[in-house]
C-alpha cells in the first residue's frame, strides 16, 4: 500500500520539471475531445466574471469533453435519482437507496477480468469509469438534493481551476433514508478528491482521484408470506407501513471501497506538415489503480433462517458475521499515435491485473478444504483504433489474456454514418469471454449452503447490435448469445449453465410535439429463444410521459414542465433477492408485474436552479397493491418527492 502512495506523491512532485519545457506546436487532435453543439441554449452560465457556458467543462473517463449546463429536459428527470441514471429497465425497491431488479440487461462492455461480485451493491458504487474531471473559468459548486422516507440525498461538487492548467474538485455524495417498512434503513456515503493536470505546452499531463464509498443496508428479508397476502388484499390494518411483518429484525449489510487512481502521458514526438497543416503526435502514458473492498453481513435473526433452510443450510454460529476482503491492482502502459493519415487515433497497452479475494481462516467442509485466500494475475495485450472520414466512423477495440490461470478476450468493432439531417446509424458486433465473479466460485459463510470453493468456465458472449437515431426516433436492437452464464440457482447456490441463452432486445424511443405538449415514448421488446430457466426478463416494457412544457411570468423567468408518466411491464418470473449475498436467484412460484404506475410532476427552471416535485404511484390505491420488486419485497407505494439541483458560479 506504502508503495502505491509514494508512488502517486513522486509523480507530483515530478510536474515542476515538465512544465519547464518550451512551447512547441498547439495541438489540433487534443486530449479531451469537444463535443460542442453550435446549438445548444445559453443559459444561466454567463455570468459576471465574463465566463461562457461553453466554458464550463466535464472531462469523462473517455475523454469526452461535455459543457456544465443548467438547462432543463425530460431526460434529465428521468435521471434525478440517487443513481444519475436513467431507471427505464430497473425495478425500484420500496426505499431509496435500496437495490433495484432487472427488467433489462445492457451486456456491452470491454471488462474481461472478474470482480467480487455482491452485484445488488452495485447501483450506488463508482467505477473508474464513473470519476468525471473538470476544467472551470471560476470556482463552481453543484447540489443536489432530493426528499427521501424519512431521510434525504444530498450530492455536492465543488470544483476550481487554479490557473489554466490545475483542477481540482471535492465530490460527497451522502444518503440515508429510513424508509416506510420495517428494518429497511439506507445510509450510503461516497466521498471523492478528483485532480487532473497540464502543463502550458500540453507536453505532459495526469489526472488523478482517491475515491472512499461505504453503502450500509438494513435488510428485512422481505416481507413474511402472511404479510405478503395482507398487503394484496390491502388489510386497512396494515396501512401504516411500520407494522407490516417482516422476516428479519437484526441484519444488516455492508459494502465498503477505497481506490486510489493515477493517469499520465507524456507527448514524445509532435510534427506537423507545413502545406496541409497535419498534425501527428506520439504519446506514452501509464495508468495504475489500486482499489481494496470488502462486503459484510451480520445478524442475530436464527428464526427465518431456520424456517428457510432449503436455501441457507445450518448454521454454524447463532450469530452471522460474514465477510470477505478484495483488492485489484492495474498497471497499464499504452502508446497514443494520433494523425489524419490514420484517419483518427491508434493505441495499443498492455496491462497487469492482480486479484485476491481473502476470508479470516480457512474453512474445512465435509472432505473439502476452502482456503483462507486465493489470488489471481493476469497479463494482457490489447489495441483500439477509432477513426472517422468525412460522415464515416470506424471503431475497434481489442484485448487478449496472454498469461494467467484462465484466458479471457475482448473483440468489438462498429461502425456508422452521420448525415446532414443529424441522422445517424451504426451497427456493431462484439466477441468476448470474461472471468465470472470471484463470489461465484469462492465464498465462505456461517450458512452451510453458501461454502463453496469451485471453478467455471470463462462466460462466452457474443452480440450483434445496432441503434439508428433520427429527429423523429431512436431506436437499439441487440441479439446476444451466452454460453456458460453464472448464476444462483433456487437454492441461491452460484451454478453455471451449460446451455446457450439466445437473448433478443429492442428499444425504442422518440417524442412527439404538439405545440407546447410533448410525449415521450420508451418501448422495450425481449425475447428469450433459449435459456429462459435461467435468464428471466419480462416480454414487454414501457414508460409514456405526456407533459407540457412553457416559460411562464413576464421575462420568462421560470421554465415548467407539468405532467404525467406511466409505466408498464408484463409478467415474468422475476428473480428473488438474497440479502445474506446481495444478490439475486432463480425463483419458480410467482410471477410479478402486469400493472400500471402513474407518476404525477411538475419541474421547473429558474436561472441555475432545477426543481423536481413528483408524487409516485399516485394510482395505488385504485389499480390494487399488486405492485412488487421481488414476490416479496413492495415496490414504492404513494409517495411524494422534492428535489433540486442549484449551480452555484462564484
Amino acid at each position: 500500500m506504502k508503495k502505491y502512495i509514494f508512488l502517486w506523491i513522486a509523480f507530483i512532485n515530478l510536474l515542476p520539471i515538465f512544465s519547464q519545457e518550451n512551447e512547441i506546436v498547439e495541438t489540433k487532435i487534443e486530449i479531451q475531445k469537444e463535443q460542442t453543439s453550435k446549438d445548444m441554449p445559453l443559459d444561466s452560465i454567463r455570468n459576471m466574471y465574463g465566463g461562457r457556458y461553453v466554458d464550463y467543462k466535464m472531462i469523462t473517463y473517455d475523454l469526452d469533453t461535455i459543457q456544465i449546463d443548467t438547462i432543463l429536459s425530460i431526460q434529465k428527470y428521468f435521471a434525478h435519482n440517487y443513481t444519475h441514471q436513467d431507471d427505464f429497465e430497473w425495478l425500484a425497491f420500496a426505499n431509496q437507496g435500496q437495490t433495484f431488479n432487472k427488467l433489462g440487461y445492457d451486456l456491452i462492455n470491454n471488462q474481461i477480468t472478474p470482480k467480487l461480485g455482491v452485484t445488488a451493491k452495485q447501483y450506488n458504487f463508482y467505477k473508474t469509469e464513473d470519476v468525471n474531471y473538470y476544467h472551470v473559468p471560476t470556482p463552481t459548486t453543484v447540489l443536489n438534493y432530493r426528499s427521501g422516507f424519512t431521510g434525504q440525498y444530498l450530492n455536492t461538487l465543488f470544483t476550481t481551476n487554479f490557473g489554466k492548467h490545475n483542477n481540482v474538485a471535492l465530490n460527497y455524495k451522502g444518503l440515508r433514508s429510513q424508509g416506510n417498512y420495517q428494518r429497511e434503513r439506507t445510509s450510503h456515503v461516497n466521498f471523492s478528491f478528483i485532480y487532473s493536470y497540464f502543463n502550458p505546452s500540453k507536453r505532459y499531463q495526469f489526472r488523478t482521484h482517491i475515491i472512499s464509498q461505504k453503502l450500509s443496508n438494513f435488510e428485512n428479508g422481505g416481507l413474511t408470506d402472511s404479510s405478503v397476502t395482507e398487503f394484496k388484499n390491502d388489510n386497512p390494518d396494515f396501512s401504516v407501513r411500520s407494522r407490516v411483518n417482516v422476516n428479519l429484525s437484526s441484519s444488516e449489510s455492508l459494502f465498503k471501497s477505497t481506490r486510489y487512481y493515477y493517469e499520465h502521458e507524456l507527448r514524445i514526438l509532435n510534427s506537423k506538415d507545413s502545406l496541409d497543416q497535419h498534425l501527428t503526435n506520439l504519446k506514452l502514458g501509464h495508468h495504475i489503480s489500486y482499489e481494496t473492498s470488502k462486503y459484510s453481513f451480520e445478524s442475530e435473526d436464527t428464526q427465518y433462517f431456520d424456517d428457510n433452510s432449503n436455501i441457507y443450510g445450518t448454521r454454524t454460529n447463532d450469530v452471522t458475521n460474514d465477510k470477505t476482503d478484495f483488492s485489484e491492482t492495474e498497471n497499464q502502459v499504452y502508446l497514443k499515435f494520433n494523425s489524419p493519415w490514420i484517419l483518427g487515433n491508434f493505441k495499443v497497452f498492455s496491462s497487469l491485473y492482480n486479484f485476491k479475494q481473502t476470508y479470516d481462516n480457512s474453512l474445512v467442509v465435509g472432505s473439502n478444504i476452502i482456503p483462507k485466500s486465493k489470488t489471481t494475475s493476469y497479463t494482457s495485450a490489447g489495441a483500439n483504433w477509432n477513426g472517422k472520414l468525412k460522415g464515416i466512423f470506424l471503431n475497434t477495440y481489442a484485448e487478449q489474456v496472454i498469461s494467467g490461470g484462465d484466458f479471457g478476450s475482448n473483440l468489438h468493432i462498429n461502425a456508422g454514418f452521420k448525415l446532414k439531417n443529424n441522422t445517424l446509424a451504426r451497427a456493431g458486433i462484439q466477441l468476448k469471454t470474461a472471468a465470472p465473479n470471484t463470489n461465484t466460485m469462492f465464498y465462505q459463510s456461517n450458512f452451510s449452503n453458501f461454502n463453496w470453493n469451485q471453478s467455471f468456465e470463462n462466460i462466452v458472449y457474443r452480440t450483434v447490435y445496432g441503434n439508428i437515431k433520427t429527429k423523429w426516433i431512436n431506436a437499439d436492437a441487440y441479439i446476444h448469445q451466452i454460453k456458460n452464464y453464472t448464476y444462483y440457482n433456487s437454492n441461491s447456490i452460484a451454478s453455471q449453465n451449460t446451455e446457450t441463452i439466445d437473448y433478443l432486445k429492442i428499444k425504442v424511443n422518440n417524442e412527439f410535439k404538439f405545440g407546447k405538449f410533448r410525449l415521450n415514448n420508451t418501448l422495450m421488446y425481449q425475447k428469450l429463444a433459449r435459456g429462459s430457466a435461467v435468464f428471466r426478463v419480462p416480454e414487454f416494457v414501457t414508460r409514456n410521459t405526456f407533459y407540457y412544457e412553457n416559460y411562464f411570468f413576464k421575462g420568462k423567468p421560470l421554465l415548467a414542465q407539468i405532467g404525467v408518466g406511466f409505466k408498464y411491464f408484463t409478467k415474468y418470473y422475476a428473480n428473488a433477492f438474497n440479502p445474506v449475498l446481495n444478490e439475486f436467484y432463480i425463483q419458480n412460484d410467482t410471477k410479478i408485474g402486469d400493472y400500471p404506475t402513474f407518476d404525477v410532476f411538475v419541474n421547473g427552471e429558474v436561472r441555475r436552479t432545477r426543481i423536481y416535485f413528483k408524487v409516485e404511484n399516485i394510482t395505488a390505491s385504485l389499480t390494487g397493491r399488486n405492485y412488487f420488486a421481488t414476490p416479496n419485497n413492495p415496490a414504492r407505494d404513494l409517495s411524494i418527492r422534492l428535489g433540486l439541483i442549484w449551480n452555484f458560479w462564484n
